[in-house]
């Protein structure tokens, strides 16, 4: 019986690595080549044992013996160029943030759709790629994990305690960890915004925690790191009499505390494409 042959795509799959980065290994390896924007075998690629294969639907494809899964050259893909998706699960925040992040420290540059390297990234080891679609990508050497500036960045968008006394990356003061990650949120995503902001009617006014103007939208932290009882209970008390005082003027707010925080990217981002505005 013949042995199965799978996509490249599918045994990327199989390996539980991305795609990108086995088409970045087996090219690198010799087996496949682009050509006009095609992905062909060589004669490497060939004796290891790939084939094309024709689909209905898709066309063709090269495919690979599923044996090949256990090929040496295949054991170097933890160490293969990290793409955005890669550092997200090292950094524990989402790929996308990732991309924001290297753009704020200038090693990247926004493209119409996707990301090149700047000069500033080439120097750190940063490879431009680009992926089947034509989408430009950029994926890092191992020791882009150790880059002072990137690990001081890093800290700021996970809203690391030690940092209480620092102001947060645009230089806005914060006042707790949940505050310091929405603030470095809508400054990485390039959203204008104020930071407690004084809103005045007739007769009441408030200070929202951020106010976007854009869209009018305030957000509120909700932050349990006050030490003394009788202070939180003044705080929440605030938060309270704000929530009162939104609601009676009709003022768009969202909230966020300890544990809806960690979703930020994708609430945040949701909510202001809901209102108009779009950051990814």
């Amino acid at each position: 019986m013949a042995e199965k042959h799978i996509s490249t795509t599918a045994l990327a799959r199989l390996l539980g690595k991305e795609s990108k980065e086995l088409f970045i290994l087996l090219t690198s390896g010799g087996w496949i080549v682009k050509v006009d924007n095609h992905w062909q075998l060589t004669e490497k690629g060939r004796f290891e044992g790939g084939t094309y294969v024709n689909h209905p639907k898709y066309g063709e494809y090269i495919a690979w013996p599923e044996s090949v899964q256990h090929h040496p050259l295949l054991k170097l893909l933890p160490e293969a160029p990290l793409s955005a998706t890669n550092l997200a699960h090292k950094w524990d925040i989402p790929a996308r943030l990732v991309n924001l992040v290297l753009a704020e420290k200038g090693l990247i540059k926004k493209h119409i759709r996707g990301w090149v390297l700047s000069a500033k990234g080439k120097s750190l080891g940063g490879q431009q790629q680009e992926a089947e679609s034509g989408i430009p990508f950029v994926t890092w050497p191992e020791t882009i994990l150790d880059e002072p500036a990137l690990i001081a960045s890093l800290l700021q968008v996970q809203g690391d305690a030690g940092l209480d006394a620092q102001p947060a990356l645009d230089g806005h003061r914060v006042n707790n960890a949940v505050q310091r990650r929405i603030n470095n949120w809508l400054y990485l995503a390039r959203v204008v915004h104020a930071r407690d902001y004084l809103l005045m009617w007739e007769s009441d006014s408030a200070i929202a925690d951020f106010y976007i103007p854009d869209v009018e939208l305030c957000i509120e932290c909700w932050a349990d790191q006050l030490e003394h009882e009788q202070n939180r209970a003044a705080v929440i008390s605030g938060e309270l009499e704000k929530q009162q005082l939104y609601k009676k003027h009709k003022v768009a707010y969202i909230e966020f505390n300890n544990e809806t925080i960690h979703q930020i990217d994708e609430i945040l981002a949701r909510e202001l494409l809901r209102r108009g505005l779009a950051v990814y």
